[in-house]
């Protein structure tokens, strides 16, 4: 196995919100500044990947709404490449409510332990697996295309970042941009993350209402600023970045969003990673097949669904459900039918789609059991991927963009 699914958002959040900072400072700079932060970036990823023995990565964030913290997270990893093996605690405040986690995997076990339980889930692996194994961003396919799509987005913003050479050998790439400077592309993309984060944020926890202000009008990009920090050898040593975001909601109120992000980067080669001592804890042990391997496809055989959602008056509304059932299920190919069903009064909103057969087969196994299809009647196809970790399917095809469309499908149990 590359990685667990917690250490995977871990590092691949931490290394995409890396390549934004890049993106907003080292490439509003000039030429010499543009190519020293992409440089870095890739000598980073490649030093993660088979360089470094083990190292510490600290990411941090923070997102306020008018100067009030509305969330915060903080992710403190230990990595140990030459033993496959790491360790997250994962702190986070959404809220009022406050959580931690806290996860050790190497190739034999996983220990999972969450602060608002008194038990250690531990997996033990029949099978040992391949371990925590970090996965080069820049080695996935398409990552070349994404880089000319980041250059694009930023035109000509390449003249207000400052390079400084340090006596130390070490460099840092520091500045900001302002409203004025931000073209409107980079403000329109910007306005629809918000939009749809806003929803993904609020969906979450639905006993925390309107975590997220729902921000739907006047929105733009106000200031990104921040510091890049890069060792004499090429490798980013900490990245502080903040950007501000302003908007109203429908009922006119202004709001400031400002998001602040700070990583650190540390302990090269002098990391240990600790695997717990659970003498005399509560434990729940699981003992199962290599995580990464396909075994019994046929129990995905069932039906699964999700709400549909759109936004009305300011408040999200259920207006009927998706249902996905699957009829066959091999390590091959899957295949089924989707179904949609609105409440009295909705029916209008139903579309070509609301009805669909599909019959997919799996592309590459190194890209995960995801399978792409066909549409009848339309140029466009869809996509349905398996979580080999789980009971959930996602299952994506073409929408309208009145509703809020959600990819996760539940199983549903008789």
């Amino acid at each position: 196995m590359k990685l667990k699914k917690k250490t995977a958002m871990a590092i691949s959040f931490t290394v995409g919100i890396l390549m934004f900072a890049t993106t907003v400072l080292a490439e509003v700079s000039s030429k010499s500044g543009y190519e020293q932060g992409k440089d870095a970036l890739k000598y980073s990823a490649a030093s993660f990947e088979n360089k470094y023995s083990n190292y510490t990565i600290d990411f941090s964030t923070t997102l306020k709404d008018n100067g009030k913290i509305i969330m915060s997270e903080n992710t403190l990893g230990k990595y140990d490449v030459s033993k496959h093996a790491s360790e997250n605690t994962d702190t986070k405040t959404i809220g009022n409510k406050k959580s931690k986690f806290h996860c050790y995997s190497d190739k034999n076990t996983r220990i999972i332990k969450n602060s608002d339980k008194d038990v250690y889930n531990v997996t033990e692996f029949k099978v040992p697996d391949s371990g925590y194994a970090f996965e080069n961003p820049f080695k996935r396919e398409g990552a070349s295309d994404i880089e000319k799509i980041a250059d694009a987005l930023v035109g000509n913003l390449k003249d207000y970042v400052v390079v400084t050479n340090k006596p130390d050998g070490n460099k840092e790439l520091s500045g900001s941009v302002s409203q004025t400077q931000i073209p409107a592309l980079i403000n329109a993309v910007s306005s629809y993350m918000l939009k749809n984060e806003v929803i993904s944020i609020n969906r979450r926890d639905p006993s925390e209402k309107n975590i997220m202000p729902s921000i739907t009008k006047d929105i733009y990009l106000k200031e990104v600023k921040g510091k890049m920090l890069v060792d004499k050898n090429g490798l980013i040593q900490n990245v502080f970045g903040i950007g501000t975001l302003n908007g109203k909601d429908d009922k006119g109120k202004e709001h400031n969003l400002t998001f602040e992000l700070l990583v650190k980067i540390s302990n090269i080669n002098s990391t240990v990673v600790n695997k717990p001592n659970l003498s005399g804890s509560k434990i729940k042990k699981v003992i199962k097949n290599n995580e990464d391997e396909f075994a019994n496809p046929e129990k995905y055989i069932g039906k699964y669904k999700n709400n549909i959602i759109i936004e009305k008056d300011g408040k999200f509304q259920k207006i009927g459900e998706r249902l996905l059932t699957i009829t066959h299920s091999d390590a091959n190919s899957i295949k089924g039918t989707y179904h949609e069903q609105y409440l009295k009064g909705y029916e209008n909103y139903a579309e070509k789609m609301s009805d669909i057969k599909f019959d997919a087969k799996y592309g590459s196994k190194e890209n995960g059991l995801n399978a792409d299809f066909k549409i009848e009647g339309l140029s466009q196809g869809g996509n349905i991927s398996i979580d080999i970790r789980g009971t959930n399917i996602y299952f994506n095809i073409p929408k309208d963009s009145y509703e809020t469309y959600d990819s996760h499908f539940i199983r549903i149990f008789d």
